[in-house]
């Protein structure tokens, strides 16, 4: 690469005043543009391959001057004449300036590297080969020296630095950025985790492939295998050191010391992974002197320790926040906040936060400091949505406390965080989260473990998948997860978990006992080994119980199925309104059942009184708050009607009734106006069922007939409402033409009666006959005895007969009903009617006299 000094650049007469507002940007680009002809423009004012970072203004002294020069040199040269010439140079002193705090390496797109501090200097490893020129870059800001040196796949740059803070390094542009700013915001940090017997390492951006190499270390000679990446930092507290290997702090990527030459750094699926290989290859995490995961959001020591040493701990950590100064005090209390977590205090962890955030907001950045809050939030059961953040990082540990805070929130409350689908798959996705960092939990201290182990590991049992369950099945056998592994037993139906649950449930413990009847209380349900009742009144003698073991809403759930299963609608809707007034913001969990229980009040009323009472409550109630669903407004109605009919509520069921037919069309629509004319006739309402029927069309009733939708039925049920209305009006002849086609026993009954009231016995009969031929006959048949409403029948048509005279009707009914009426309470006035006594062939006796 061509060298371009310093002093060159600041003498080109192009500079002006564009020149100064563009130096106080963030970079500035080196190189004359292709195909570029005149003056140079702005943004070629450093060596080529070198930019400053931040403000470089104090890089070009007398700014008037050389802007003057500019203007100069701008009005009296060509636009076609060639670059100026270099006249006056600056000495190469001018270049020496210690304001400058960055500087930028052109190491081309999608370069990853790997940088760590070496004493005074700053090693950068980049991929590929890359000539600069780094002749002229001494002594520049804190930047004491800049070398670089090729090697066969890699670049490898050492900057000498005079300050003791670690730089930053970015990628922008077609290079990189170093930065030793006050004010730059520090690289994220890398997402350290375990994959069996491996360490993993994640870039919290996915920017690229990671690339690796082993170079050996110039300070030590250990060798070094580097993890190049666009982004992530290992820090202090993310250290590990295991047998023959060391994972060290870099600036930017993975640096591992390896003393043994089978442990190998490795890219695999955008992650790197430490780990051993060939055939004697040992297990890279089996010495145990490790922790078993890292985190992401490091910083937050949770170890386990004996109850003698985690409360000197807290003390010691008390006392200290206490005399600390205004300087140390934020961390002096999250040492506090950090003691009080172990030892699962939730109640003082909470107020520790607190205070501190109060004093310093700044402090909700760090990522201990997230950490802490989502442990206060669980160990105190607040549902706070800003602490559940899915760019917390991948490690085990933080997928275990992201699923932890998704436990206590339900799924409608948490915005960006539902997964696709159902309830059941976001249960699922939040047993998957849990599963996987239970390892890590395991390992906390005894306190803090014990608080959370029992409803991580019972959530798992309950909503987790094949794998999710198989990492619970695997866990140490200890009495915080014998709970959980006996409902994951009854889970998959297994043959002794009825006795495991038996033996839980007594239990002296509170958080157990409950738990496992509940446990058992769904097995009867579900085996029907006891009724749907029993088990409902079970689970409400055990509710307060429940409610220790933060399980009283989903027995409130087992509680509403159970009566629903059991028929007690007025029970289910009771539990239901109870359910709304004790969770008032989560009433979504019950709309389905309270909606099955709406549409089969519409079905049928209850055949006790008081139950009816206690379900026009309930339908009044959600009527109210369903102006906006018109389907269940119907069923609401609809239910409402059948119950004022049982309950002998004429007035308040025709309201129902009358608002029902303004929300039905069709057919539906029709039969609600046919129940509602009949009722109005009931209550001696001719008029208004005469204009209830109006809408259905005028003739016979074969075409009656209808709204379109309508049915034979409906038609038929249209006529005989018409025929009534008719009659009831003393228009007989009107109800006789309504009934004349029709071929209904109903039909028939009306047009009897009209015939007995006018003293036309024939007709009367003739209108009866036909309803004989339900009855049975001769026979086989004969033998069948005849319900009082046949003898009824037989005894009205007989009577109407001996009136008329109707000798051959009378000996119809003895030759075909005789023997069936005997024996039967109608039999004496058979006998009259047909004049057949004791079997004598007598006169028949004159039902008129």
């Amino acid at each position: 690469m061509k060298r371009v000094v310093l002093a060159a650049v600041l003498g080109f007469s192009s500079l002006g005043m564009a020149t100064a507002a563009q130096t106080r940007t963030s970079s500035v680009k080196s190189g004359p543009e292709k195909g570029h002809e005149g003056p140079a423009t702005d943004d070629k004012l450093l060596p080529a391959g070198w930019s400053f970072l931040n403000d470089p203004a104090p890089l070009f002294p007398h700014p008037e001057k050389v802007v003057q020069e500019k203007r100069i040199s701008a009005d009296s040269a060509p636009l076609s004449a060639p670059w100026p010439q270099v006249v006056n140079a600056p000495s190469r002193a001018s270049m020496q300036i210690p304001d400058a705090t960055g500087l930028w390496l052109p190491l081309g797109e999608l370069t990853p590297v790997a940088a760590f501090r070496n004493g005074q200097n700053i090693v950068l490893v980049a991929a590929g080969r890359h000539a600069l020129d780094t002749a002229d870059l001494s002594g520049v800001g804190p930047f004491t020296s800049v070398s670089s040196r090729l090697l066969p796949d890699v670049t490898v740059i050492t900057i000498g630095v005079s300050d003791d803070r670690d730089p930053v390094l970015r990628p922008v542009g077609a290079g990189w950025t170093v930065s030793i700013a006050p004010d730059v915001k520090p690289q994220a940090d890398m997402l350290l985790g375990q994959d069996g017997n491996a360490l993993t390492f994640t870039s919290p951006v996915q920017d690229g492939l990671p690339q690796v190499v082993a170079l050996d270390d110039p300070a030590s000679g250990r060798r070094l295998l580097l993890g190049m990446t666009r982004s992530g930092r290992i820090e202090q507290p993310m250290r590990r050191q295991g047998t023959g290997f060391a994972v060290r702090s870099s600036l930017m990527g993975v640096v591992v010391a390896a003393d043994s030459d089978d442990i190998e750094l490795r890219q695999a699926a955008g992650k790197l992974v430490l780990d051993t290989m060939g055939p004697d290859s040992f297990p890279l995490m089996a010495s145990n002197r490790l922790q078993p995961y890292g985190s992401s959001l490091s910083g937050v020591s949770l170890g386990a320790g004996t109850a003698e040493e985690l409360r000197e701990a807290l003390r010691r950590s008390v006392n200290a926040a206490a005399l600390a100064s205004s300087a140390d005090r934020f961390e002096a209390r999250m040492r506090v906040a950090q003691a009080a977590a172990r030892a699962g205090n939730g109640p003082l962890l909470g107020e520790v936060m607190q205070v501190a955030l109060q004093d310093w907001p700044e402090g909700a950045e760090k990522p201990e400091t997230r950490r802490l809050q989502q442990i206060s939030a669980v160990l105190n059961q607040r549902e706070v949505s800003s602490y559940l953040t899915e760019d917390g990082g991948s490690t085990p540990e933080d997928q275990l406390w992201r699923g932890m805070m998704r436990m206590l929130m339900p799924s409608a409350s948490r915005a960006g965080q539902t997964t696709s689908g159902t309830l059941e798959s976001d249960h699922s996705h939040t047993a998957d989260l849990i599963a996987t960092g239970l390892p890590v939990l395991q390992a906390y201290a005894a306190p803090l473990r014990d608080r959370l182990l029992p409803s991580a590991a019972q959530w798992v049992a309950r909503y987790g998948n094949e794998n999710a369950t198989k990492i619970l099945e695997q866990s140490p056998d200890m009495p915080q997860v014998a709970l959980a592994k006996a409902l994951l037993a009854a889970r998959r139906n297994a043959p002794d978990a009825e006795e495991k649950l038996k033996a839980l449930s007594h239990e002296t413990s509170p958080l157990v006992w409950p738990v496992a009847r509940e446990a058992l209380l769904r097995q009867a349900l579900d085996r029907k080994t006891l009724s749907p009742q029993a088990v409902a009144d079970q689970v409400d003698s055990i509710l307060l119980a429940l409610r220790i073991a933060g399980r009283e809403k989903n027995a409130r759930l087992l509680q509403i199925e159970a009566l629903m299963s059991g028929g007690n609608l007025a029970g289910a809707a009771a539990a239901i309104r109870e359910w709304e007034r004790l969770y008032p913001d989560n009433r979504t969990e019950v709309e389905p059942q309270k909606t099955d229980i709406i549409r089969r009040m519409a079905q049928a009323a209850s055949s006790v009184g008081r139950q009816n009472m206690d379900e026009v409550a309930f339908l009044k109630d959600v009527l109210n708050g369903a102006s906006e669903n018109v389907s269940l407004q119907r069923d609401i109605l609809d239910g409402l009607a059948r119950r004022y009919e049982a309950m002998g509520l004429p007035d308040q069921e025709r309201d129902a009734l009358r608002k029902l037919v303004d929300l039905q069309s069709g057919a539906q629509g029709m039969a609600v106006r046919i129940r509602l004319a009949k009722l109005e006739l009931d209550m001696g309402d001719a008029k208004a069922a005469r204009q209830d029927l109006s809408g259905f069309a005028e003739g016979s009733p074969d075409a009656a007939l209808a709204l379109p939708g309508g049915s034979s039925s409906q038609s038929v049920e249209v006529a005989l409402l018409r025929a009534q209305i008719a009659l009831a009006d003393h228009r007989s002849d009107e109800a006789a033409g309504e009934l004349a086609t029709i071929r209904d026993p109903r039909a028939w009954t009306l047009r009897a009666q009209m015939a007995e009231k006018a003293g036309e016995w024939s007709r009367a009969v003739e209108a009866l006959t036909p309803m004989l031929d339900s009855l049975p006959g001769t026979g086989g048949a004969a033998k069948a005895p005849l319900s009082p409403d046949q003898q009824a029948l037989i005894l009205r048509i007989g009577g109407d007969a001996s009136r008329a005279q109707d000798q051959q009707t009378l000996r119809n009914l003895q030759a075909r009903f005789g023997a069936m009426m005997k024996g039967t309470a109608s039999e004496g006035v058979f006998s009259l009617l047909t004049g057949n006594k004791d079997g004598a062939a007598t006169p028949p006796v004159s039902a008129g006299g």
